[in-house]
């Protein structure tokens, strides 16, 4: 939980389950290994399948010097461990097919695991090459071992209301209550079987007075699965913007699995945009919000985002009344066909950018969303009685995550 964070378009994070079930930042372990496979295709030396067999031992091996293998240590060819021993395989191909085979696998990597949540873990979390690192127990084991923590949600609601506050850092959310970013450190989503712990941990704080004073933003890469939890709930509060993430035209299909979300409010997130989506393709109907963003990592490896893809997204969502937000340019932006080189290294500092692109819109809904009875009771909510402390016991089990 982050009750202040440095995304441009919430003001706070909360995460209830932290891992994820795998998408296309963070692929599967076979996934990884294709990719990897096709890159050296064509070297001499090397066969279709030879990278899960290199990589099948060295996990083994470096398994096998564990002498008390905990939770999130595990011997299997999993993305996690593939990402912790890379350096190690990379030397593997350098020795059986030369230094240029061993940079394209190192690319290849690279470019399958994308997701800041899951390189977070990757480097606070488990990790078998490096058996004695400390773990943060505020983060799941393994970035695939879908964690449980109890309260997160419960605590975020209690945080203080931001309607009659500005931040100079963000102006273009003066006047907007507390936008919070659920699941920016995973998918909720992930499993079916959390819907329980998700209504009763998200869904109950959120509808509570203190948390109705503020607007919620829950992000996935499984709107079919959050339409199917919304079912169950009856639909989701009036305060909660149901969003999906899309990279390129390969992923529309999640915009209409997005629409059969009973939500009254709905966003889209095109970042990291990897291609450019055609307006025509574009269907907003029933979108409130598109936020949008170029890839950050590595610029050796990092995908080119063009302007003219935000330009001409930014004027399909204002030809459809829709609140349009750039977010960053990332890593390697190209303006007019030449790339341009700025000095924060995410593209987020739109002092930068051309004009024309500093846009960054809220849908009025955020606003309006928040009830009149709230608003006239804000300063009474704001009272430290109307807050009683969490639950020694609840508080106890929240440090341990609970899982299936």
């Amino acid at each position: 939980m982050a009750t202040k964070t440095k995304i441009q378009w919430c003001d706070s994070t909360v995460n209830p389950i932290m891992g994820c079930g795998g998408c296309e930042l963070f692929p599967s372990p076979a996934d990884v290994l294709g990719s990897i496979d096709e890159s050296l295709s064509g070297i001499d030396g090397w066969s279709s399948g030879k990278s899960r067999v290199i990589f099948r031992e060295l996990i083994s091996n470096a398994f096998a010097r564990i002498a008390n293998p905990l939770e999130g240590h595990s011997k299997a060819v999993s993305t996690t461990n593939i990402w912790h021993l890379r350096e190690e395989f990379y030397s593997a191909v350098s020795t059986l097919s030369g230094p240029v085979a061993a940079k394209a696998a190192e690319g290849s990597v690279a470019r399958s695991m994308t997701c800041y949540a899951a390189l977070l873990h990757l480097n606070k979390a488990r990790n078998i090459a490096n058996p004695e690192r400390g773990f943060n127990i505020g983060y799941a084991p393994a970035f695939e071992r879908v964690t449980r923590f109890q309260d997160r949600v419960w605590a975020m609601a209690r945080k203080r209301d931001l309607r009659a506050l500005n931040d100079p850092k963000k102006p273009w959310l003066d006047g907007m209550p507390r936008l919070i970013f659920v699941s920016d450190m995973g998918d909720a989503f992930s499993r079916e079987s959390d819907f329980g712990f998700l209504e009763e941990e998200v869904i109950e704080p959120i509808r509570s007075a203190e948390g109705q004073r503020h607007f919620w933003l829950w992000l996935t890469k499984r709107p079919d699965r959050m339409a199917r939890f919304g079912e169950r709930i009856g639909g989701f509060p009036q305060n909660v913007c149901a969003m999906t993430t899309v990279t390129g035209p390969d992923r529309l299909d999640r915009i209409d699995q997005l629409r059969g979300v009973p939500a009254s409010v709905r966003g889209l997130s095109l970042e990291p945009l990897w291609e450019r989506v055609p307006p025509t393709e574009l269907n907003l109907e029933g979108i409130s919000w598109v936020i949008v963003g170029g890839e950050s990592g590595r610029k050796e490896f990092v995908r080119p985002f063009d302007l003219s893809w935000a330009q001409e997204l930014r004027d399909h969502c204002g030809e459809r009344n829709v609140a349009f937000f750039l977010k960053q340019l990332g890593r390697r932006p190209v303006f007019e066909g030449e790339e341009i080189a700025l000095r924060d290294g995410h593209g987020g500092d739109w002092s930068e950018w051309p004009e024309d692109l500093r846009v960054r819109e809220v849908p009025k809904e955020f606003r309006t969303r928040v009830s009149a009875f709230l608003t006239l009771r804000c300063a009474e909510l704001e009272a430290p009685a109307i807050y009683p402390p969490i639950n020694i016991a609840r508080k106890k089990r929240a440090a341990q995550p609970s899982k299936e």
